[in-house]
């Protein structure tokens, strides 16, 4: 059937209307009329920061650019040394510039230099690309950066889109781990590096059918001939220290483009809870006991990430890339210590618990991928094709230790075990590509096969006075195999005042997951499309209306669909499930845009099956666990306003506002499986103000501000929380380097985080307070005979025609 259909697509291309060649040519010479050799030659669409071609110059210092149609365009030239032009032509037939004069640059340079910038905010229907290269905001961690993209809220290790979790894209490649791995991943990855952040919240068919949201986080890549490098240093002051050295080299010439990287990070943080839990009688409505719990974990860790780009250009039409990420923590620890304080219902001490653990892993996350790119003509048509394959490896050790003691302190009894788990798991994805012209328009389609092959075991051991001994009941072997075979096909068209999206993605997938304690738990075989379409209709020249509508499905991970268990006590844990089954997603969005500067969303969001963790306390056991479950249902009405604008010549705002409705419906399985909504009502605001401090802009400031009030999330309440992030860049040695040092939760308003679980038969909430309030100072240096400079550009807009008027 995948083959059928892929074959009918590409029969389309017989129908192709191709639009007409234009031949652009000219050449660049200096003050002398000297020829310049090897000069940057990229074209633009007019005000916009899309490259659509690019060449450099021949030893004569002739150049041509082919495949271009009718249109107005800016073609920027530069130059090592030499000052840049930009110049707006409008093509209607071949066009030739004449000499183009290069005047050599006042200050000369011999090494890098590095042009601060303010960040800039694109908005489209449906996605937003905010680019932070070389500006204040792009220090620390990428993990960092995020907490300050407008339409993303990070809480703890939860990164959220409009209140759901985004699948993670780097350079276009999906992340295959879990929300916790991926903040890892993105604590150790330099922000120093990333070109841009796009916040995707209608993605198009060409994205995996899970792909509700989607975060594609871009990294900095070389444009100019040449060869620049840098290297970094960031130190963190929170309760702790943390650090981390960095390093990053490019390369580039006519036919090879390389980028590679590397991080070292090690950190030591600090987490402390506070929790209480009222269990109950069987009547469910008297009071059992009361337990007051003070938590905290010390945690040490060390991670290595390394990347790898290389871009070959075979010839003019074919290209190949190689791809390396390495990701390796040779060693984290977890010390967790708690005491927990028994009360009968008159409040009068009954006991007490003293709990020692002591967690250490090892992990490793290796992917290679290999990506082909064929042009087919030079109106636009491509052929891709990719191989990704991804290698995880997870160990990890656990001991716990638990001493019951009576109100007076004397000891009644100890009860302590030792578990052993490990993980590997091996990702294959491959998928080819055509995009195209018909109709006008263009025409994508593909098809895409991934296949996750995991095996896991967890053995547990009781502690006695002779040793460890092992508990077969509680050991567990959990091998997890999943299949996806994919097709999409997606089309876009421009005319007058309308442009429409239109795609269809059909997934068939094919799941088998067995427990050697439980037998084959979870065996799944079903197909299912995922439509999408846009409108955007443009009223006027300043104002624009459109709608969209997308489908998409949530798997659950593995890691969720893993039985075992995690203790943060003997009677606290986590526990996955294998029984889990997917959600299915819908949205549908009305917008409304200004002047492409102030942006009106509404939508309306609802989660069949949505999968979340839920916090359950089993009253007659005394126990609390917290579970991966699938809920009835989640929805949301939401109405976002964004508004981007440069106020005066040195002050750039972006504020956003966002007012939801939240409900989570699910049963509660504690209490006969009675069903409930935990729903709210709430307000987000979030503005990013970048201030240059100097004309120059050599000195820079960053103010970074949120509210959040209640929100929900599984069977959780959460109160209200509000931040304040600055952070200042000053730039060195002629701007060869820079100096950045700032503070997050400036006012320390995050450290008491509460959450709230009180329905039915179920009555507890934690206070979390974790290292949120960070100082942190960073450095880095540029070095090479390429200016940064060249991985963005100057374009005159009527925006900048005003403020250059101020």
């Amino acid at each position: 059937m995948l083959t059928r259909l892929f074959i009918l697509l590409c029969c389309l291309h017989s129908g192709i209307l191709m639009a007409q060649d234009i031949l652009v040519t000219g050449k660049v010479t200096d003050a002398q009329n000297l020829p310049l050799s090897f000069v940057n030659v990229l074209v633009y669409e007019d005000q916009s920061e899309t490259l659509l071609a690019g060449t450099t110059t021949d030893e004569d210092g002739s150049f041509s650019l082919k495949g271009l149609e009718e249109g107005l365009y800016t073609i920027s030239f530069t130059y090592i040394g030499f000052e840049s032009i930009d110049q707006k032509i409008q093509l209607s037939s071949n066009k030739n510039l004449g000499t183009i004069i290069l005047n050599e640059s006042a200050e000369m340079l011999d090494e890098t230099v590095v042009n601060a910038k303010l960040p800039t905010i694109k908005k489209t229907a449906g996605k937003l690309v905010f680019n932070v290269e070389n500006t204040s905001l792009s220090v620390g961690s990428t993990m960092d950066l995020l907490k300050k993209t407008p339409g993303v809220v990070v809480i703890g290790e939860n990164i959220q889109v409009k209140f759901s979790t985004p699948i993670v894209y780097i350079n276009g490649k999906r992340v295959y781990l879990s929300s916790s791995e991926v903040a890892s991943l993105l604590e150790n990855t330099d922000a120093g590096n990333i070109k841009s952040i796009e916040v995707i919240t209608n993605p198009s068919s060409k994205y995996d059918a899970e792909a509700g949201t989607v975060l594609n986080i871009v990294t900095s890549k070389a444009i100019s001939i040449g060869y620049k490098g840098t290297v970094n240093a960031t130190y963190e002051q929170a309760i702790y220290p943390k650090y981390s050295l960095g390093t990053s080299h490019f390369y580039k010439n006519n036919w090879l483009n390389v980028y590679a990287s590397y991080t070292y990070g090690k950190r030591k943080e600090y987490k402390e809870d506070e929790n209480y839990i009222r269990y109950f009688e069987a009547d469910e409505v008297s009071t059992k006991s009361i337990w007051e719990t003070n938590f905290n974990r010390t945690t040490k860790s060390e991670n290595h990430n390394g990347n790898i780009v290389l871009d070959f250009a075979l010839n003019d039409k074919n290209t190949i890339s190689v791809t390396s990420n390495i990701s390796v923590s040779p060693k984290v620890d977890y010390y967790n210590n708690g005491e927990s304080f028994i009360y009968n219902p008159q409040r009068q001490l009954d006991s007490t618990i003293t709990t020692l653990s002591h967690v250490n892993y090892d992990k490793e996350n290796l992917t290679f991928a290999l990506d082909y790119n064929r042009k087919l003509n030079d109106k636009g048509a491509t052929f891709t094709a990719s191989a990704n394959y991804i290698y995880y490896k997870h160990g990890q050790g656990q001991s716990v230790s638990s001493d019951y003691l009576l109100a007076n302190g004397d000891f009644l009894r100890n009860n302590s075990f030792y578990t052993d788990s490990r993980q590997k798991s091996d990702i294959f994805t491959g998928q080819a590509d055509l995009a195209t012209e018909l109709w006008e328009g263009s025409l994508e389609m593909g098809i895409k096969f991934s296949s996750i092959d995991t095996e896991s075991m967890l053995d547990f051991f009781d502690t006695e006075i002779n040793g460890n001994v092992f508990n077969n009941a509680l050991s567990d072997d959990f091998n997890y195999k999943e299949n996806i075979y994919a097709e999409y096909i997606n089309y876009q068209k421009d005319w007058d005042k309308w442009s429409i999206t239109l795609g269809l993605r059909g997934e068939y997938t094919d799941i088998d997951a067995i427990s050697r304690s439980l037998g084959k738990v979870n065996t799944q075989q079903y197909f299912d499309f995922f439509p999408s379409a846009s409108f955007h209709y443009t009223i006027n020249e300043n104002n624009g209306i459109g709608l969209s509508y997308s489908r998409s499905i949530e798997r659950p991970r593995y890691q969720s669909l893993n039985p075992f268990k995690y203790f943060l006590t003997d009677r606290d844990f986590n526990s996955g499930n294998p029984n889990l089954e997917p959600a299915i997603e819908d949205i549908i969005t009305l917008a409304f845009d200004h002047k492409n500067k102030l942006f009106f969303e509404f939508y309306y969001q609802n989660i069949e099956n949505s999968l979340e963790e839920l916090t359950f306390q089993n009253n007659s056991n005394s126990i609390l666990e917290r579970v991966d479950a699938n809920l009835i249902k989640s929805y949301q009405y939401a109405f976002d306003i964004t508004y981007v604008n440069s106020l005066t010549t040195w002050w750039w705002m972006h504020l956003r506002t966002s007012s939801f409705y939240l409900a989570k419906e699910f049963y509660a399985f504690q209490s006969a499986q009675e069903k409930y909504t935990n729903d709210t009502f709430g307000q987000y605001i979030s503005t990013t103000n970048s201030f240059a401090i100097t004309k120059n802009r050599s000195f820079t400031a960053d103010l970074t501000a949120s509210y959040i009030s209640n929100f929900v999330f599984g069977d959780r309440y959460f109160k209200n929380q509000t931040y304040v992030n600055i952070s200042l860049r000053k730039e060195l040695w002629s701007k060869r380097a820079s100096i950045t040092m700032g503070v997050d939760d400036l006012f320390d308003t995050l450290k008491d985080m509460s959450s709230i679980s009180r329905y039915y038969n179920q009555d507890n909430h934690f206070y979390a307070n974790l290292e949120y309030r960070v100082f942190r100072l960073g450095f880095k240096y540029n070095f090479g005979n390429a200016r940064l400079r060249d991985n963005s550009k100057k374009i005159k807009t009527d925006e900048g025609d005003r403020l250059e008027e101020k």
